[in-house]
């Protein structure tokens, strides 16, 4: 009986921190079922024409325990966080440019757990030299894509399907792989 009171109060939250979104920011579609964990709005700013996928996970906390950099999510007009993405802004700020994409199933990752020598690598302060993530505007990250922290994408770039990108993309460049490495310039 206990999980399943937990399991309700647990799904209200949910709710009620998407409505406190959805209120906030009108000019956003979202589908749902959509998981948001924010520490405060302030943590969160999107723009007109922003559309995020059924079965996201969306995390933006301004403060956090593991880390002094402040996390924020900043979405810009029309950009798309498509089915099943996992974003989390917290230990840095996650930023997606006009008009850009993140596709399906895709995980974005402001910070990172630093690593020490004896001890459990999950309890670690985050890495604070390593954070946050800049999307550019007419960007492309398609589906089962994996940024992790400190990287940039360029304006104009593309991201190829199932890459992991560990360094930053300059503009107009498509890069795939894992690592993800240049391909060609989009001319």
């Amino acid at each position: 009986m206990f999980n399943l009171i937990s399991s309700f109060a647990s799904w209200l939250k949910a709710q009620v921190k998407l409505s406190l979104v959805l209120l906030r920011f009108p000019g956003v579609r979202i589908q749902r079922p959509s998981v948001w964990q924010f520490d405060t709005l302030d943590a969160i700013e999107i723009e007109t024409g922003v559309w995020i996928g059924p079965f996201t996970e969306i995390v933006a906390y301004a403060q956090s325990p593991r880390s002094q950099v402040a996390g924020k999510l900043i979405l810009k007009r029309g950009a798309i966080v498509a089915a099943g993405a996992c974003i989390r802004a917290a230990g840095g700020v996650i930023s997606i440019g006009e008009d850009s994409g993140v596709g399906q199933g895709s995980v974005v990752v402001a910070s990172s757990h630093s690593i020490a020598s004896g001890k459990t690598y999950l309890r670690c302060e985050w890495d604070e030299n390593r954070t946050g993530i800049t999307i550019g505007s007419n960007v492309w990250v398609g589906a089962g894509c994996t940024l992790l922290p400190g990287i940039s994408i360029g304006n104009n770039s593309i991201i190829g399907a199932g890459s992991v990108v560990s360094k930053s993309v300059p503009e107009n460049e498509i890069w795939a792989g894992v690592p993800a490495r240049f391909l060609k310039k989009i001319i």
